[in-house]
């Protein structure tokens, strides 16, 4: 491990996201440090407690922080809502860092940043955005306050994570259909995707970064390693599932995208392919 990283602040450690990362980092041996708000986490790692939209009164030394923590979309909160767990969160971050000589900022951002993805199919870093919506437009206020902070920071532009224990997406809420006998609506059936990308692999990822000595480039879109067609993927599901569901192709009036992490490739993440992920998921429900 280089002298970069060692000491590790990891916010919203007690949420699905900050969770995994945390408890990779410590089993890699990492000093983990985990920010909890409502709920408490798994004794994995020690935590503190606190409102991450106030200022920050932390006690310690940090060498790199993880942010994770954030209002979801899912979520649905206000105008206010939103500024308050991305934005001021973001601002109380910088200032924390800078105080105390943090070295490196790791931030949980989201592909939703890019809003309306219509005439853009390959998606990258440099996409342009196109009215983003209240959540997409935070979190991208919270990365332009981070760049301006001159720390040493990136940005990892995700889809929703997937694991066991994530929030609803159309990849597990698909399979949740699937295993209950329900129809399953497709659109653009013979597109490629590999809009997924699953939680370990990124945690995996935030653990090689921490020890690496430069970062060229400070935001990064990640996505599965290989793509595939919807129909492959959604065929694959019904068939590891044994569903009797019949598959239906409608007309969608959003055009697909596909994700490029030819960027995060490059620096050494390494994820799953797209129907990898498919069967390590449904391999885990099988499980429990």
């Amino acid at each position: 491990m280089t002298e970069q990283a060692k000491r590790i602040l990891v916010t919203g450690a007690s949420g699905f996201a900050g969770g995994i990362v945390a408890r990779h980092l410590a089993r890699s041996g990492f000093d983990v440090v985990g920010t909890v708000h409502r709920h408490d986490a798994d004794g994995a790692f020690p935590t503190v407690r606190c409102d991450l939209a106030e200022p920050w009164t932390l006690d310690g030394t940090f060498d790199a922080i993880v942010h994770t923590a954030g209002a979801l979309p899912y979520q649905q909160p206000s105008v206010l809502a939103y500024k308050k767990s991305n934005v001021d969160a973001m601002q109380h971050l910088v200032a924390f860092a800078k105080t105390h000589g943090v070295r490196r900022v790791i931030f949980f951002s989201t592909i939703g940043i890019y809003g309306d993805f219509c005439g853009n199919f390959a998606v990258d870093e440099d996409s342009p955005r196109i009215d983003p919506d209240t959540y997409g437009l935070t979190k991208y206020l919270a990365e332009e306050i981070l760049r301006d902070a001159g720390l040493v920071t990136m940005s990892l532009r995700m889809p929703g994570l997937i694991g066991h224990g994530a929030r609803p997406v159309w990849f597990t809420n698909t399979v949740a259909k699937f295993r209950r006998g329900e129809p399953v609506t497709i659109y653009a059936p013979d597109y490629e995707t590999r809009n997924f990308v699953w939680a370990d692999d990124v945690a995996c990822f935030v653990g090689k970064l921490l020890t690496m000595d430069v970062w060229p480039h400070d935001r990064l879109v990640l996505a599965a390693r290989e793509p595939v067609t919807i129909r492959a993927l959604v065929t694959e599901m019904q068939r590891l599932t044994h569903s009797a569901s019949p598959i239906r192709v409608a007309e969608g009036n959003r055009p697909p995208f596909c994700l490029n992490p030819a960027r995060a490739l490059a620096m050494g993440y390494e994820p799953m392919t797209a129907l990898e992920i498919v069967r390590r998921y449904v391999a885990g429900l099988q499980e429990r």
